[in-house]
């Protein structure tokens, strides 16, 4: 193994063992909704081969880090929560499958869209543990607000 293979395996098991659960969760919804962007801004780009394979490589990243999200999700013990954000998470992988397979933005958009949702709410989330508090998110939210924005975060990770 190369010294620059040792020194990053290093660095990545030492990552691992300090960064919480919950901060990977946060930086995989930051990494996803990035990708989706850099998809979204590939549609900008004039050469075609380029921003067909731009857009292709961004929301491959942006669906595989989804389908972690999904599998990583515990269905029994997470209750009702997970069961809906189980479901969220597969509507989102719809969406990006949706957008890849006709190369449009809007369903990009759509999946971004709620991706932010929990995104934010996540790390208000980690804001509130941070303080020792627990957060709840849907009293934030307006009651006409889409069902998916109006789910009840507060839980303990």
């Amino acid at each position: 193994m190369s010294q620059a293979r040792s020194a990053f395996a290093a660095y990545r098991s030492a990552t691992e063992a300090t960064v919480s659960k919950q901060r990977i969760v946060q930086m995989l919804l930051d990494g996803a909704v990035a990708a989706i962007q850099r998809a979204i801004d590939g549609f900008e780009i004039e050469e075609f081969g380029l921003r067909q394979q731009t857009i292709h490589n961004q929301i491959t990243k942006a669906s595989a880090i989804v389908s972690q999200l999904r599998l990583a999700l515990d269905l029994e013990i997470g209750g009702d929560f997970s069961k809906k954000l189980f479901g969220l998470y597969g509507y989102i992988g719809e969406q990006l499958i949706q957008g890849n397979l006709r190369k449009e933005a809007e369903p990009l958009f759509e999946a971004k869209r709620h991706l932010a949702v929990i995104q934010e709410a996540w790390r208000e989330m980690l804001a509130g543990q941070s303080m020792g508090a627990t957060v709840e998110t849907s009293s934030s939210r307006p009651a006409s607000a889409p069902a998916a924005e109006r789910v009840n975060f507060n839980m303990s990770v």
